[in-house]
């Protein structure tokens, strides 16, 4: 790993924006990382009944955070306007959650590692101060809607984070948050800072192109599913693990 850190390459571009319980700061990546690159060093296995499963490993995320971001992009991508003729349901994605959290526990503001961002997508967020909700760090992102045009317009300072959560055809994300006592931001040192890194794939964010098609809901979903169709999503699971939150019985 230390060879790794130290072939690092940096690229970074940096937003702000405000949030009710604290000061919070935002960061998104325009690509993405090849999950197929990441070892993998969680065990995932189905319980007896085939619905549960247990990750056997320390997290930086717990069961309840995972629940509300997965629900929260799930929730924003089907009610996208103008409605998307191709958005895929999003799942959670292991491979994607453990890139996040060797990033996130650098506590480094700034996306990373260079070299896996030629194949992922990568939002951040950073609040300093108390927060009710994993989700008080991500609601900036979802207000950049009002900002984006379709196809590809953004009147405002920055519409990607936004644009990556509506991504039609990045069906996978991967957080992780991270608790850091000093880290460097926007020219000061914030102390006791929150962190949350989201890794997303396939690549999303390709200059000049639109999030997804307009059309009716699930009218031209990508032929591996089948035509079927949930809440205005493209979705291949089987209708008994359709729920809320995407991994019922998820366990740490």
């Amino acid at each position: 790993m230390n060879l790794v850190c130290a072939q690092l390459v940096f690229a970074v571009t940096l937003w702000t924006a405000g949030a009710e319980a604290g000061i919070v700061a935002v960061c998104s990546g325009t690509s993405l990382l090849q999950a197929e690159q990441l070892s993998m060093e969680a065990e995932v296995r189905n319980s007896s009944d085939g619905s549960t499963f247990r990750v056997r490993r320390r997290r930086f995320i717990s069961g309840k955070d995972m629940t509300a971001l997965l629900d929260y992009h799930n929730r924003v991508r089907s009610q996208v306007f103008p409605p998307a003729a191709n958005m895929e349901y999003m799942v959670w994605d292991e491979r994607l959650a453990k890139s996040a959290e060797f990033w996130a526990s650098q506590c480094i503001w700034e996306h990373g590692p260079h070299h896996f961002l030629q194949h992922i997508g990568q939002n951040l967020s950073i609040i300093s101060g108390r927060y009710k909700s994993i989700i008080d760090l991500v609601k900036s992102w979802y207000d950049e809607r009002h900002s984006f045009s379709y196809p590809s317009r953004c009147s405002g300072s920055v519409c990607t984070h936004y644009t990556q959560m509506v991504w039609a055809a990045s069906n996978k994300i991967g957080c992780a948050i991270k608790k850091c006592s000093d880290i460097f931001v926007f020219g000061s040192m914030w102390k006791q800072a929150t962190l949350l890194v989201c890794n997303y794939a396939i690549k999303g964010n390709w200059v000049g192109e639109a999030p997804y098609k307009i059309g009716r809901p699930c009218s031209a979903c990508p032929s591996s599913y089948g035509g079927s169709c949930n809440k205005n999503q493209c979705d291949s699971r089987p209708k008994s693990r359709r729920n809320t939150n995407g991994f019922r019985g998820y366990k740490q």
